[in-house]
């Protein structure tokens, strides 16, 4: 215990090793060899090496790295030629001990450093030029500019089953114009303990698989999915857990007892009864519909009358209503569709659609109606109500659609939680990659941010209502009893809302209750940029904004049971802690080390592959991130093509193999291509690490090596500085 101990206080002590030079000081490096042809020096992962910067002051003859056992350990080789170099070859060789224990080549891998221009600076402490960010890994041969700085790249992956103790290998680095290769020595040190399989840190960080389609020229479902588990390996890898996977695989639930889908069954205003269906369409991208749950049967032969009353919100307003027939095999029979395109009324108005008798072939109808001309883009919005439909035979008979005046009972009512994708992505992403966390994506669910919110409706039934309620609460419960059976219980987090303002307090309070009363035990979610007592006493994890975090209200809530996480987005900006890419590579560092002081248990972002902004960007129309490094506003009410500055590189910690989106439509079965900020946020998670481990040390030391408890407790106690 004695001896384990006191490598965990060295190890921890040496986590400062290299640590950070201030942008304008010396250059952070070492230099190895100086020569006409070619001079090297090395570096840190930590340091941001621009293209001109000199070389350092201090010498080296030997690259030097430590870490633990299951470690990723990086470090960056510089090439200076004295003039421009067509051909340069990098080859990483193994480590080995004088005993032969060896850690292979395999588990070390070589990526150039590549830059992105900034154009417009983040904030006062960022800079307009180049700024080096892309990691793209080394495929051959490369060029390099005589008289410039061209980083490599190295990471070294330690095996959880390697012994510890010293290892030499070495980098060997030529050109064909050169008159000998440049072999670099490099020395590892294992220390004697390994980082944990799973992270102490739990963490959010957003992967959307449409983007990741889009980029990657992806066509096929199989494909999509291929990609997207090469994304969660490269997660995986940086102990980094994606937010959600519900794009690929959501939950989905069937209804019954309840006729409709699509819409909002609502009280006012009706043409008669208790109820009229009203639909919305907002949505210039998209037909918004709703349809009959079920197909409705029709003999053949047999002519039939479509009736229905309806409104709109403006006098003359189109809506459509189109009745689809189907063969018997459920496939669509184009060519005998119905629709028709009527002028609405801001006062109920009935209509009617005459039927002709359908031939044999066709065995039921689909009712769908839209509250706007239905084209084939949707770009036509706007709201309608209808009420008291029917579809009947001509010559009389009873109406054929069930719930066609939406008098439906509530006790009939229920709901059937579909988890079948859910399963298939949940035993991969949570079972066989092992992610702690995940954002659970419960329908039915309200929504909003400090700009809007927006009551939840589920099965058709408004927030507040009897219905809602009724299957909100059995949708719910059947969640809750699945997460538990299959052992995920305590890895969700139901993110629902973000950042609410004190006037969103008690809708986010109202929606918080809810889930507790319907499932006690399913964890509840929320982002404070404006961290007080009156929300966060409805939410087992409130995840605040770096810079206004407050350790004192974490150091008196944490012991009663509530998690407290961080975040970082567009703000915080300079001198503070930040994700940007023309800010210091050490903040996504520093980042876990305040995590740990502040006793914060997860850290989020809320995308890692937000490579184009639609609002600013047409459709079809992706941007760049390899040459435009800029993260710009995407909603809020920003009006499309307006250009709003988030910040370099804000959430965008990978990139996309595709270095042309525009025009190279190749198809990419490839992984994402790494960042040095990401690189250097996983090296602030094994920090974190470090420290958890050595807390564990102390508490388990009790009475003795108090000499490196004492030693251990004053490196736990991190200084401000």
């Amino acid at each position: 215990m004695k001896s384990r101990l006191g490598t965990a206080v060295i190890a921890a002590a040496a986590l400062g090793f290299f640590f950070y030079s201030p942008l304008g000081a010396e250059t952070d490096g070492l230099v190895l060899k100086t020569a006409p042809y070619c001079s090297v020096w090395w570096a840190p992962g930590a340091t941001k090496i621009k293209r001109t910067d000199p070389l350092p002051l201090r010498r080296s003859e030997t690259v030097v790295i430590r870490a633990a056992k299951n470690e990723y350990e990086p470090y960056q080789i510089v090439l200076v030629p004295g003039k421009a170099a067509a051909k340069v070859r990098v080859e990483a060789g193994p480590l080995r001990q004088d005993s032969g224990a060896e850690i292979s080549a395999a588990n070390v891998a070589v990526a150039r450093v590549a830059y992105v221009t900034v154009k417009q600076p983040t904030d006062a402490y960022g800079a307009v030029g180049d700024w080096p960010d892309p990691l793209p890994p080394y495929d051959g041969p490369f060029a390099a500019t005589g008289g410039e700085n061209s980083p490599l790249w190295i990471t070294v992956f330690v095996p959880p089953t390697a012994r510890a103790g010293d290892y030499r290998g070495s980098v060997t680095i030529s050109s064909e114009e050169w008159p000998a290769a440049v072999v670099v020595p490099v020395r590892l040190h294992v220390w004697d303990f390994a980082l944990p399989a799973t992270p102490s840190i739990r963490s959010s960080f957003g992967l959307v698989a449409s983007d990741i389609k889009a980029y990657h020229n992806l066509t096929t479902r199989e494909e999509l999915e291929e990609v997207h588990n090469l994304y969660l390996e490269n997660f995986r890898a940086h102990r980094v857990a994606p937010t959600s996977f519900a794009d690929l695989y959501p939950i989905d639930v069937r209804f019954s007892g309840i006729a409709w889908r699509g819409g909002e069954f609502v009280t006012a205003p009706v043409h008669g009864g208790r109820r009229a269906l009203k639909i919305v369409d907002e949505n210039p991208g998209e037909a918004v519909e709703a349809r009959s749950a079920d197909p409705v049967s029709v003999a053949a032969g047999v002519p039939y009358r479509l009736a229905w009353w309806a409104r709109t919100e403006k006098d003359g307003q189109d809506y459509t209503v189109f009745l689809q027939p189907l063969d018997g095999r459920s496939e669509p029979v184009h060519r005998l569709n119905l629709v028709k395109v009527v002028k609405g009324s801001a006062e109920w108005k009935e209509e009617r659609l005459d039927v002709p008798a359908y031939p044999p072939e066709v065995r039921s109808v689909v009712l769908r109606l839209f509250p706007a001309f239905r084209d084939e883009r949707g770009t036509s919005t706007g709201t309608a109500w209808f009420d008291d439909v029917s579809f009947a035979a001509a010559v009389g008979g009873p109406n054929l659609v069930p719930g066609g005046d939406f008098e439906m009972d509530m006790d009939g009512m229920s709901v059937e939680t579909d988890f079948r994708e859910f399963d298939r992505g949940a035993r991969h992403v949570l079972d066989d990659l092992g992610f702690n966390a995940f954002d659970l994506s419960v329908k039915g669910l309200g929504t909003g941010s400090f700009y809007s919110s927006q009551e939840g409706i589920f099965g058709g039934f408004r927030q507040g209502t009897p219905e809602y309620d009724h299957l909100l609460s059995m949708h719910l419960g059947q969640v809750q009893e699945h997460l538990a059976a299959n052992g995920w219980l305590g890895k969700e987090y139901i993110y629902w809302f973000d950042e609410p303002d004190p006037k969103d307090y008690p809708f986010v309070r109202e929606g918080m209750l809810n889930i507790r009363k319907n499932a006690s035990k399913l964890t509840r979610f929320i982002t404070e940029h404006r961290p007080g007592p009156d929300i966060m006493d409805v939410s087992e994890v409130g995840c605040t904004i770096f810079h206004r975090v407050d350790p004192a209200v974490v150091a008196r809530l944490a012991p009663r049971g509530r998690e407290f996480w961080s975040y970082l987005c567009t703000g915080p900006k300079g001198p503070w802690v930040t994700l940007f890419i023309d800010h210091p590579a050490v903040n996504m560092r520093i980042w876990l080390w305040m995590s740990y002081k502040y006793g914060l248990k997860g850290i989020l972002v809320w995308r890692a592959n937000y490579w184009s902004s639609p609002t600013l960007f047409p459709a079809g129309v992706l941007q760049n991130p390899w040459e435009d490094p800029m993260s710009y506003t995407v909603g809020y009410g920003v009006p499309s093509g307006q250009v709003n500055y988030w910040g370099n590189g804000d959430g965008r910690f990978l990139y996309p193999p595709n270095q042309n989106p525009g025009q190279d439509k190749t198809k990419y079965l490839t992984g994402p291509v790494n960042s040095i900020r990401w690189e250097i946020l996983r090296e602030g998670i094994e920090d974190y690490e470090y420290f958890k481990l050595l807390e564990k040390g102390v508490a388990g030391a009790g009475a003795r090596a108090p000499r490196a408890v004492r030693e251990a407790k004053a490196l736990l106690d991190l200084p401000a500085s």
